[in-house]
C-alpha cells in the first residue's frame, strides 16, 4: 500500500515539475511577427493588406524577452516550383528591436531569365516579366532552444507589359498580404505583447 502511495506521489510531483516547466518556458519565450512594408516606410508603420513597390521584410521582437539564434528563410515559389530563396542568421534580437531586409527580386531574374524579356524604351533598359507573376512567399522563423518557429506567407504580384502597358509605371509589384484568399490585416507591434510594452518607435 506504501509502494502505491508513493509511486502515486512521484507522479503527482513530476505532473507538478513539468507543469512548471511548461509555464516558466511559456513565459520565456518570445514573441516573433513578421510584415512586409515598402520602401518608403519606417520599420515601425503599420503594413497596410497591401504593399507597393520596392518591398522589405521586417521581422520583430514584441515581447519582453530575448530571442535569440534567429534562423530567417524566405523562398518565391511560382506555381508550387522553388524560384529563389535566402538563409539569414541572427544572434539574437532584444525586445522591441526589429530587422529589416529587401526582398532582392533580382535573384529570380537571375535564376530564371526564361520568364523575362529586357525591354527598351529610348536610353532606358527594364526587365520586365513576359507574364504577370504570382508569386507566393514563404516565410519561416526560428528563434532559441527549445525551438520557436512561426511561419508566414504573402501573395506577389510581379506586373508585366500585357497588364501593365505604360512601360515608365515599371517595375510594377504588389505584395497582398492574403492567406487562403481571406486578407490579414497585421496590428500594431504592441498587440501581442502586453502593457506597457510600446510598439516600435
Amino acid at each position: 500500500m506504501i509502494d502505491v502511495l508513493t509511486a502515486a506521489i512521484v507522479v503527482a510531483n513530476l505532473l507538478l515539475v513539468f507543469f512548471i516547466y511548461k509555464q516558466v518556458r511559456f513565459a520565456h519565450k518570445p514573441i516573433i511577427t513578421t510584415k512586409i512594408i515598402s520602401r518608403e516606410k519606417d520599420v515601425g508603420a503599420k503594413a497596410d493588406v497591401l504593399e507597393v513597390g520596392v518591398l522589405y521584410l521586417v521581422v520583430s521582437n514584441v515581447s519582453k524577452n530575448m530571442a535569440s539564434n534567429l534562423r530567417i528563410h524566405w523562398e518565391f515559389l511560382l506555381k508550387n516550383k522553388k524560384l529563389s530563396e535566402e538563409n539569414k542568421f541572427l544572434k539574437y534580437l532584444n525586445p522591441r528591436e526589429a530587422m529589416k531586409e529587401v526582398l532582392r527580386l533580382s535573384k529570380i531574374i537571375e535564376g530564371h531569365p526564361e520568364l523575362f524579356d529586357k525591354v527598351q524604351k529610348e536610353d532606358i533598359e527594364m526587365t520586365i516579366p513576359k507574364e504577370t507573376l504570382r508569386l507566393l512567399l514563404n516565410i519561416t522563423v526560428t528563434c532559441n532552444f527549445p525551438k520557436h518557429k512561426m511561419n508566414d506567407s504573402y501573395n506577389i504580384e510581379w506586373g508585366s507589359l500585357k497588364s501593365y502597358p505604360r512601360f515608365e509605371d515599371h517595375p510594377i509589384v504588389h505584395c497582398w498580404n492574403r492567406r487562403d484568399g481571406l486578407y490579414i490585416y497585421k496590428l500594431g507591434e504592441n498587440s501581442a505583447a502586453s502593457p506597457p510594452y510600446p510598439h516600435l518607435s
